[in-house]
């Protein structure tokens, strides 16, 4: 039996570290090749190196909060804690932190996997139907920074998937506390708020959502209140003092808003820095940011190769797929997740001057993207489930060729 139920486990951890070897080595060799290196040798058989292509961009903002930590002159309040607090925890075990920055974010791609099959597992999914969706979770163009990629975002994307994890098995107060530190660690991390609020009201049975039969058209659609919301009711009735653990999601943002506030005067000083520090992104409120003004009227300003159109044209598939699949997710596995999904497309459209990071952004909510594919468009075509990881795969090497230093590929 425990031989059985290890088993289950084999398959998620293999598949993780295939690609992380393959990719750690694209990573390698591109920052070799990058550097003017003549032997590519050891890039290719060396030992384990954490300066590997790993750490470029925005990593040096984390590395120097876990070191010294936060210099507003510096803007580095951009750059949310929970990253650099992971890195500080593991450094103080007598690695360096450029190690701990590459083992965290490899340990959290790691658990991202695991997750992700076991909300598979979860929702009774087949092993065809998991195989395909963890093929596709791996091997996404932005998935190399699951491979130990000095970013925050493989912490972020491990805390979502857990937080989807325990609330949908009913632990509401873990889940609350796992989600406040998603929040603490990125901003997009708000959108668990409204999967948790959503979660809740479901699971409470005071969510009613119209549910048409597809067949039904258009048509059929707005007589059941899709055009204007009205068929959708919520009620707070059922609620248990237990969904109140859904509040705790907001601690991680709020503990970093009042640390800014006795900082620099400014609550949201991240967003401020953010804003006028050249890290891309707009005013939430600012029409141009909305109709990507800036990017419309000066593609070059942003797009200097084939690796910023690759960039730019993934980051806009992703956000797409995510808002087309929205209620198609929600129909399978829950509204709460659909929430999760338009929230988080929302902010990725809202935040940044144009869509290129939206790739990456997404990364969190795209694994429920891949398990209804797998379940359902592909869960008929056998060449389809070969195609699009490799697909994807190409996609992954072109990204991570470019992060690590072949081109100056925009992150």
């Amino acid at each position: 039996m425990v031989g059985s139920a290890a088993a289950r486990w084999i398959e998620p951890l293999v598949g993780w570290a295939a690609a992380a070897l393959l990719l750690d080595r694209v990573l390698r060799v591109a920052h070799h090749a990058a550097t003017g290196w003549s032997d590519l040798g050891p890039a290719l058989w060396g030992w384990f190196d954490p300066l590997g292509g790993r750490i470029a961009w925005d990593s040096g903002l984390y590395l120097r909060v876990a070191e010294a930590g936060y210099r507003p002159e510096e803007g580095l309040v951009a750059g949310f804690p929970g990253y650099a607090l992971a890195i500080r925890a593991i450094d103080s075990l007598g690695v360096s932190p450029q190690t701990a920055a590459v083992l965290v974010s490899a340990l959290s791609g790691l658990a991202t996997t695991l997750l992700f099959w076991r909300w598979m597992l979860d929702r009774g999914l087949d092993l065809r139907t998991r195989r395909t969706a963890l093929a596709l979770l791996l091997t996404f163009p932005y998935a190399f920074l699951l491979a130990g990629v000095a970013y925050s975002d493989p912490l972020f994307v491990a805390l979502v998937l857990g937080t989807v994890v325990l609330a949908e098995s009913g632990h509401w107060v873990w889940a609350g506390l796992v989600a406040g530190a998603a929040t603490g660690t990125r901003a997009m991390g708000l959108a668990l708020v409204a999967y948790l609020v959503v979660l809740a009201l479901d699971r409470s049975g005071g969510l009613t959502v119209p549910d048409p039969d597809p067949a039904s058209g258009v048509a059929g659609r707005m007589r059941a209140g899709w055009s204007t919301l009205r068929g959708v009711r919520c009620s707070g009735r059922g609620l248990r003092p237990a969904h109140l653990g859904v509040l705790l999601s907001v601690w991680g943002i709020a503990a970093y808003a009042v640390y800014l506030w006795r900082l620099t005067g400014d609550p949201v000083a991240f967003w401020s820095a953010q804003v006028s520090g050249g890290y891309g992104h707009g005013g939430v409120l600012d029409l141009r940011t909305w109709l990507k003004a800036s990017f419309v009227r000066s593609p070059g300003l942003e797009v200097h190769h084939i690796g910023d159109v690759l960039n730019e044209l993934a980051a806009t598939a992703a956000f797409a797929l995510v808002v087309f699949a929205g209620v198609r997710v929600g129909r399978r596995f829950g509204w709460a997740l659909s929430a999760l999904l338009w929230s988080s497309a929302v902010m990725a459209w809202a935040f940044c001057r144009w869509l290129a990071p939206a790739g990456r952004y997404l990364l969190p909510v795209l694994p429920f993207v891949w398990a209804w594919l797998a379940a359902g468009p592909l869960a008929t075509r056998s060449r389809a489930r070969v195609a699009v990881p490799v697909a994807f795969l190409a996609g992954s090497v072109l990204l991570a060729a470019g992060f690590a230093g072949v081109y100056e590929l925009h992150w």
